[in-house]
C-alpha cells in the first residue's frame, strides 16, 4: 500500500472507530448488563491474536462462550443465556469491543481476521503462504468476511479460501474498496442468519461451518 493510502487508512480508523465507540456505547453497556445477567462473571474475553507482521496483541471480545468461570443458572436462565450468545455471535455483536484495539492502532476496521497463536502455527503448517496475509492490519471485517468466510475453520478448503479472500484483498485494497466492505458488513448479519437456515442443505462448494459452536477466530 502506499504511504498515502496508508496515512488515509488509519486517519478513517481513528475516525470511524471513535465515533462508533461514542454512538455505541449506550449498545455496549447494555449488552455488557445482559452477559453479566447471564452468568458471565466478566463479560469481556481478552485473548492473544496475531497481528501486523506477526506481532502479538490482546483482542478484545464480549465473551459468548460459557466456561468454569460462569455463575450457575436455571434452566430458563441457561436457555436465554444461550440464544443471547448465539445473537451476539451470528450479528457480529460480539466483535464491537475491537473498536479498542483499532484505536490503540492494534487493528484495522477492514483487513484479514487475526487468528489465535495456537491456530496461527497450525495454520502456517497447512497453507505455504499464510503468513503473506500478515502484510496489513487485522480488520474488524473483511474480504473474507464479506464472501461468507466468517466464524470457525473446520476444514483445508475452507481454510485456503479464507487465505485467498484475505490475499485477494491485500492486492485490491484502496479507501474506496473498504467503504464499499464496511457497508456490505452492515447486511452480513441477514445473509449470515440466512445461511444458518440452509445449512444442511447439500452444496458442492466448501460452504462456512454455521452449525457449529463459533470457535474464537
Amino acid at each position: 500500500m502506499f504511504d498515502h493510502n496508508r496515512s488515509v487508512k488509519r486517519a478513517c480508523d481513528i475516525l470511524f472507530a471513535g465515533v462508533g465507540l461514542l454512538v455505541l456505547f449506550p449498545v455496549l453497556m447494555i449488552i455488557a448488563v445482559l452477559l453479566f445477567g447471564s452468568g458471565f462473571r466478566n463479560p469481556l474475553f481478552l485473548q492473544k491474536r496475531v497481528g501486523f507482521e506477526g506481532r502479538i496483541f490482546v483482542i478484545f471480545k464480549f465473551r459468548t462462550l460459557r466456561d468454569r468461570t460462569c455463575r450457575p443458572l436455571s434452566a430458563r436462565g441457561l436457555r436465554f443465556a444461550e440464544t443471547l450468545s448465539s445473537i451476539l455471535r451470528i450479528t457480529g455483536l460480539d466483535e464491537l469491543p475491537q473498536f479498542i484495539n483499532v484505536l490503540r492502532g492494534d487493528m484495522s476496521l477492514v483487513g484479514p481476521r487475526p487468528h489465535s497463536l495456537a491456530d496461527h502455527h497450525r495454520f502456517t503448517k497447512h497453507i505455504p503462504d499464510y503468513t503473506a496475509r500478515l502484510a496489513i492490519k487485522p480488520g474488524m471485517t473483511g474480504w473474507a468476511q464479506i464472501q461468507g468466510w466468517r466464524g470457525p475453520v473446520c476444514s483445508t478448503d475452507h481454510l485456503k479460501a479464507r487465505i485467498a479472500c484475505d490475499l485477494e484483498y491485500i492486492d485490491r485494497q484502496t479507501p474506496l474498496f473498504d467503504c464499499a466492505i464496511l457497508i456490505r458488513t452492515v447486511a452480513l448479519p441477514f445473509r449470515t442468519l440466512a445461511r444458518y437456515r440452509s445449512q444442511r442443505q447439500p452444496h458442492r462448494a466448501p460452504q462456512p461451518c454455521l452449525g457449529r459452536d463459533r470457535r474464537l477466530v
